[in-house]
């Protein structure tokens, strides 16, 4: 595969050699994957372990991206006393530090998520889903969410 890799990489003349080494990158693909008799999403412990692996990494983020936020919140408050101790006018304060709206944006934009995710959680408890189609349920009411979101900013933005 890092050989077919690396011939795509070195074709860059025509779309036609394009094209060969994609079809043959594709049946080497196929050809691998038929020797495996098994598939992992459908091992029950396989997939709890995934799930149990997005889960931590989900968590990660969101404490690292909290904390973040927070150094973020405070030295921006030690900018604007700073600016205020040596006389900056306002205008110029205000058009640096103005995060309001980027701020109602984001946290709306969680609200949608989070609220998409409830509502996909929700759908898999009733309908007792397992493996992929929770996972698919999930993708999907999480778009919708954050379709909605687009389409709510687009409309607040005006």
């Amino acid at each position: 595969m890092l050989v077919a890799g690396l011939i795509i990489i070195n074709i860059k003349k025509s779309n036609m050699k394009k094209i060969i080494t994609l079809a043959l990158l594709v049946s080497a693909t196929l050809g691998a994957h038929a020797q495996s008799s098994t598939n992992p999403l459908n091992d029950k412990a396989t997939f709890e372990e995934f799930v149990r692996n997005i889960v931590i990494l989900l968590m990660i983020y969101m404490v690292t991206s909290f904390i973040l936020n927070m150094i973020k919140l405070f030295l921006n408050d030690r900018l604007k006393r700073k600016m205020v101790e040596t006389g900056t006018s306002e205008a110029i304060v205000t058009q640096l530090l103005d995060t309001k709206k980027s701020d109602k944006e984001n946290s709306l934009k969680w609200f949608f998520a989070l609220v998409a995710i409830a509502v996909g959680l929700g759908i898999i408890g009733c309908y007792h889903m397992t493996d992929i189609y929770a996972l698919m349920t999930i993708a999907f009411c999480l778009a919708v969410g954050f379709l909605g979101h687009f389409f709510l900013a687009g409309r607040l933005n005006k």
